[in-house]
């Protein structure tokens, strides 16, 4: 084994190591090179609101009914002292039926298949009027979850207690993305009545804040992948000793060729 030839070999083997470096945009969220100290940027909100669908399950409560007929309408806040859990809320919430409809109490069917929350909560208000005075009807989503999976400290399915929740949100539930997540080809799969649209967001530029997938709806999915130098990166302590053990083979090969010399 010739100098020259380790050299070469060394060269391969150090821009296999170099291959799978990661560049900081790949690591860091929201670069902006337009961003200085002491300055802000204003990114406009697009919020895409969330329409109720087949098979949805909905909380509604009425207030201010005398205590026979409430106990018709509400799941009770409490059981022998302590709060319903998520399934009792799901078993004894009103579900969207294959008709968009929900079935309640003596007011019958009420279609609310593509209405916001807002929108149902007026519409189921209004019916509750036809029959009763001084009630105020409280609708909320039962079924507010979302999924995040890949790379991330504690990937799996989420409850979520707000209206409003965005994207980093749902990474920071998870625990935050690993060393090696790509955060400039997060994939969102969201459910719609015609099928799963799948996209990749972008949370490595600015841009993200602006978009219409910043802010999640229910039954969202969040992939976050695997960096495509992770493998190098994973590799590189073995290429390094391996590049060390290749110098000190040679070496050895050229002090003991020149003492026979």
């Amino acid at each position: 084994m010739h100098i020259r030839n380790t050299g070469i070999l060394v060269t391969v083997l150090m821009s296999i190591a170099l291959g799978g470096c990661i560049g900081r945009k790949s690591i860091n969220y929201l670069n902006d090179p337009s961003l200085s100290n002491g300055s802000s940027k204003l990114f406009e909100n697009r919020k895409f609101e969330y329409r109720l669908q087949v098979n949805d399950v909905l909380s509604i409560r009425v207030m201010g009914l005398d205590d026979a007929t409430s106990r018709f309408f509400n799941v009770e806040s409490q059981t022998n002292g302590s709060m319903v859990t998520d399934a009792a809320m799901y078993v004894n919430g009103y579900s969207v039926d294959k008709n968009g409809q929900v079935q309640l109490p003596t007011v019958g069917k009420i279609k609310v298949q593509g209405l916001t929350i807002g929108e149902a909560q007026e519409l189921v208000q209004r019916k509750i009027n036809e029959f009763f005075t001084n009630a105020t009807v409280i609708l909320k989503m039962v079924n507010w979850r979302l999924s995040v999976l890949g790379e991330v400290s504690r990937a799996g399915s989420y409850q979520v207690y707000n209206n409003q929740i965005t994207i980093l949100d749902a990474l920071a539930m998870a625990g935050g993305p690993n060393e090696f997540a790509d955060k400039s080809h997060v994939t969102l799969m969201r459910q719609s009545e015609r099928g799963v649209q799948a996209l990749y967001v972008d949370l490595s530029d600015t841009d993200v804040l602006s978009s219409e997938y910043y802010y999640l709806l229910p039954n969202d999915i969040v992939y976050v992948p695997a960096l495509r130098a992770r493998p190098g990166r994973l590799n590189l302590e073995l290429i390094t000793v391996l590049v060390g053990a290749t110098t000190a083979a040679a070496l050895l090969y050229t002090a003991i060729n020149n003492a026979q010399q």
